[in-house]
């Protein structure tokens, strides 16, 4: 994965380049550290991983992370105008994909075409956020791309969870996805019928093999992005299990992470485990 220019200024952790959470990608960065195993770090987006690193803030105890900064140097402004602290002075950051979509989403009241290809340039910027997924996906449905919308339905589901669970109502844009001749055969709308969303608390949980059966029809695909993503979540969603569930399936963190990375290996050109 590229560092971007400025690196040299920061502190990163040397041996921890993500996993299951915070997702494979993730360099922890030293600087303004919040506690509590919260800390800024640079994330690589999924087939990304040769452009500039965007950062992202660890919300630890709610097992999530958010986008922070659009770029390094946006980063590096802000931690001179805080004393290389957590300070409150705020600088500009025109790109933020998280402030953009707060702005699109006060304005689709008025006219959801309008804001469309704004959020479609979001999701474009930043392709693994679930909500900004769902929200193009309801407006796409309003002005009638039901085509469109379908096919944002299916990018909601198929994001990284770290950033946000898929919003409730996605399974039923993924059934109703069967409309479309053209999506009909995708996997995860195929399989959109059988999928609950419904994690901990069983001793058996079968959209555990329901991913296991998309992630391999998707990295046997013209978009193996999509593959990688859920597995992604597949390793997330594990490690919110209790060690006897995950026994009973097989995953071992360790291995899983070696197995993601040979993935990522194959199918991007980068391991996503290394800087350089």
């Amino acid at each position: 994965m590229k560092l971007a220019e400025g690196i040299e200024k920061l502190s990163l952790a040397e041996d921890e380049i993500g996993g299951a959470y915070p997702p494979l990608g993730f360099k922890p960065v030293l600087e303004a550290e919040g506690g509590n195993g919260d800390y800024f770090g640079l994330y690589w987006p999924y087939g990304r991983e040769g452009q500039e690193p965007i950062v992202c803030d660890m919300l630890h105890d709610e097992w999530a992370i958010e986008v922070a900064f659009s770029r390094l140097s946006v980063f590096l402004r802000w931690l001179d105008s805080n004393d290389w602290t957590r300070g409150d002075v705020p600088v500009e950051d025109p790109l933020l994909v998280t402030t953009r979509f707060r702005k699109m989403k006060a304005l689709v009241q008025d006219d959801p075409a309008e804001v469309i290809p704004n959020l479609q340039a979001i999701c474009t910027d930043f392709p693994e956020c679930s909500e900004y997924w769902f929200f193009l996906a309801r407006q796409l449905r309003r002005i009638g791309d039901h085509e469109g919308s379908a096919e944002a339905a299916i990018r909601t589901f198929a994001s990284n969870w770290a950033f946000g669970m898929p919003p409730h109502g996605t399974l039923r844009m993924l059934h109703n996805a069967k409309k479309s001749n053209r999506l009909a055969n995708d996997p995860l709308v195929a399989r959109s019928s059988e999928l609950r969303m419904k994690w901990g608390g069983a001793k058996e949980n079968t959209d555990y093999y329901i991913l296991k059966s998309c992630i391999g029809e998707y990295l046997s695909s013209e978009t193996p992005v999509l593959g990688l993503l859920l597995n992604q979540n597949y390793g997330y969603m594990m490690e919110t299990e209790t060690v006897a569930f995950q026994e009973r399936y097989g995953f071992d963190s360790s291995s899983w992470i070696q197995e993601h990375s040979d993935l990522c290996s194959k199918h991007l050109g980068d391991s996503r485990r290394e800087t350089s």
